[in-house]
């Protein structure tokens, strides 16, 4: 039988590009979206039979216990989740609201606490399952403007370590990855001195792929890494080096 395999934002970007790999490896794949319903339902009419969305905010608990129980319905199993669905809310401290820093918080880590919690039950029910977060280098390096943001990944990956520990036992795997600069659409708008800048700093003097960081969740939740849990996995073109 197929694995089954939730992503939390699955409409675009990261999300999307992950979806579209696990579907080619074989996976069912069930994703959740908030603001991308055109999006979503152009991505499964691409394969009904394998893929579905579900809309909803990851920061309702309830919605999140009922897309995983349906999840279990619709597919008999849940084999993997990943924690992909994040927001930005830029700002210098002296100017952040406090509303800025509730979303960036709320969304990108308790949305993931929310949703793994969710999922938990049903992975040490079955004593089997994968985990990964979706974090980046900003929660590993200081960035000026993205105290929320930084916090929130940051905390995200402090809760992969933990969580780790707690539920190795039981063969389930909790890891992360944490992308750079990413090729995405906000990149291809930014002003293209600021682009040249910022991807002067990096090693590889290119911006990461989307594929490339769907390649890096693709092996975690994989039978390949059965031996590695509560691990961060840079793939930041050598930011981190």
């Amino acid at each position: 039988m197929p694995k089954t395999v939730l992503i939390t934002g699955g409409a675009r970007g990261i999300g999307r590009v992950t979806a579209m790999r696990l579907l080619a490896d074989g996976y069912n794949v069930a994703f959740t979206y908030t603001r991308s319903k055109k999006a979503a339902e152009e991505f499964v009419s691409t394969d009904r039979e394998r893929l579905h969305a579900y809309p909803g905010d990851v920061r309702d608990d309830a919605r999140n216990r009922a897309v995983v129980e349906d999840v279990i319905t619709r597919f008999g199993a849940l084999d993997a989740l990943v924690n992909n669905a994040g927001i930005r809310r830029d700002a210098l401290m002296f100017s952040m609201t406090d509303e800025q820093w509730d979303d960036v918080l709320d969304t990108n880590l308790r949305g993931a606490f929310s949703m793994t919690h969710a999922a938990l039950p049903i992975m040490l029910k079955q004593r089997r399952g994968a985990v990964v977060n979706v974090a980046s280098v900003s929660g590993l390096h200081g960035v000026v403007g993205q105290t929320n943001y930084s916090a929130a990944k940051g905390g995200l990956i402090a809760m992969t370590r933990s969580l780790a520990r707690e539920v190795a036992r039981s063969g389930i795997r909790i890891n992360c990855v944490a992308p750079g600069l990413v090729e995405t659409d906000m990149l291809t708008g930014l002003d293209a001195d600021m682009k040249r800048n910022m991807i002067h700093e990096i090693p590889m003097r290119r911006a990461i792929r989307a594929d490339e960081v769907a390649a890096a969740i693709a092996f975690l939740i994989s039978d390949d890494s059965s031996g590695i849990t509560g691990q961060v996995l840079c793939i930041d073109g050598g930011v981190s080096a």
